[in-house]
């Protein structure tokens, strides 16, 4: 789990525990994502088709973590390597290939194009998971190359993996290593003095969440570290938490769990670069947050100052509805229900607009719909080929809980599986879907 505080690692519980340039969660894109223009057409087309990878015998266990997209390629996770594809075809462009299978890798693109991630040692038997690269998304080669030491995160478990613009990092349940985004120069090889583990959030700086030691007990505080000294420069100390998440850095917002029996976000903070609580939002069980094993709320999305996310209607026969929460009030401010009792996923924002993917039913086509400022109002961009069996992939490939984020600009909408293959376990669904309105 990645931050099973005081448990398992930063992220939670006690259970602490990848789109603008510099997005505030953390998710980037190597060039400003267009504004969506009206589409001459809403009719989606499939140009994009990856089966997913065969494991070769019961021991093995396959990751395809990644999913990034830039105004020159689209670039995912594969195995053993990481692979792009032409923005236009569809076709492969370029891999990347890696010594070994992949264990994490970042949510986000920097604005330069660049990505980290962390795989296995071409020789299992000396420790797994122990490379770190940081790889050129938009030209296809991989920048530098360099080994974790700490061989604790041999395994990978409770792994998060995060880039900015200066420092790539990682982060695990006992350690945490960082190097220079540019050089691959050392930066940090443990976490913070007094801390015992650590969940980084890229974007145009690198936020840290620690679980640190302090006078009254063990507590998480986020802040940023030197690049050149690895020493923790705190900005805010959590003052009560079974576990915590980095959701967005700009503004700095917080998921915490209060709950015992909770594995998601019951609660969004906002805090000021004063280190001061600005609001507090309550979700309960009533809101998913999409908080993960590794880091991030892939579910919630955070614009200036404004949280979108979708409510859990505690009915599979009722549809759900995404809300607009103000996060200088913590208020809600818009909300709006989806179409066809079926479920909306928010996917990014756009402006004051959210663009958001319905999940597709049976007898009804998935769509990307941008869902204007006025309460109720929106606008289909793109509407899936309404085929049964194509809705049934998509109904299994959108979810809520959003490990890997699903990206669309332009007429463009990508979907991307990460979670392990087992020979065992064939899937029936591709590993990479894309479709088009161009």
């Amino acid at each position: 789990m990645a931050a099973v505080l005081a448990l398992l690692a930063t992220g939670t519980v006690l259970m602490l525990r990848d789109d603008d340039s510099t997005s505030s969660d953390g998710r980037a894109s190597a060039t400003s994502p267009t504004p969506t223009p009206t589409p001459t057409t809403i009719n989606g087309r499939e140009f994009l088709n990856v089966d997913p990878p065969k494991p070769k015998s019961s021991s093995d266990y396959i990751q395809t973590p990644g999913a990034w997209l830039t105004s020159r390629a689209y670039a995912t996770g594969a195995e053993k390597a990481v692979t792009g594809y032409n923005l236009t075809t569809g076709k492969r462009a370029w891999t990347v290939p890696l010594s070994g299978g992949l264990c994490g890798a970042s949510r986000n693109v920097t604005s330069a194009g660049l990505v980290a991630v962390v795989f296995e040692t071409e020789d299992t038997a000396k420790g797994r998971c122990t490379r770190f690269a940081v790889i050129d998304v938009n030209k296809g080669v991989k920048v530098w190359e360099k080994p974790i030491t700490d061989q604790s995160v041999s395994l990978g478990l409770g792994l998060n993996v995060a880039i900015s613009d200066t420092v790539a990092a990682a982060g695990w349940p006992s350690g945490s290593a960082a190097y220079d985004t540019s050089t691959g120069a050392p930066a940090w090889t443990a976490p913070a003095d007094g801390c015992t583990q650590e969940e980084h959030l890229g974007g145009a700086e690198l936020l840290t969440l620690s679980y640190c030691k302090t006078s009254v007990g063990m507590k998480f505080r986020v802040g940023e570290r030197d690049p050149g000294t690895g020493r923790a420069t705190w900005r805010y100390e959590v003052p009560k938490a079974r576990g915590a998440w980095l959701v967005s850095s700009e503004p700095l917002v917080l998921g915490l769990l209060q709950n015992d029996d909770g594995l998601d976000a019951d609660q969004l903070v906002t805090v000021s670069d004063e280190g001061k609580v600005r609001s507090t939002i309550p979700l309960g069980d009533d809101y998913v947050a999409g908080c993960g094993e590794t880091g991030g709320c892939g579910a919630t999305v955070v614009s200036g100052d404004t949280a979108y996310l979708g409510s859990d209607p505690h009915n599979y026969s009722a549809g759900n509805r995404i809300t607009a929460f103000d996060l200088t009030t913590g208020k809600a401010i818009r909300s709006f229900p989806a179409p066809d009792d079926s479920t909306l996923v928010p996917v990014r924002a756009e402006g004051k607009a959210l663009v958001a993917v319905q999940e597709a039913e049976p007898a009804t086509p998935a769509r990307i719909l941008r869902l204007g400022p006025a309460a109720g109002k929106s606008t289909t961009l793109m509407e899936m080929p309404n085929e049964l069996s194509l809705n049934s992939t998509l109904h299994s490939l959108i979810r809520t809980d959003v490990k890997v984020p699903m990206l669309y600009d332009d007429g463009r909408f990508f979907l991307h599986t990460g979670s392990g293959y087992f020979m065992s376990e064939t899937s029936p669904d591709p590993m990479t879907l894309a479709f088009t309105t161009w």
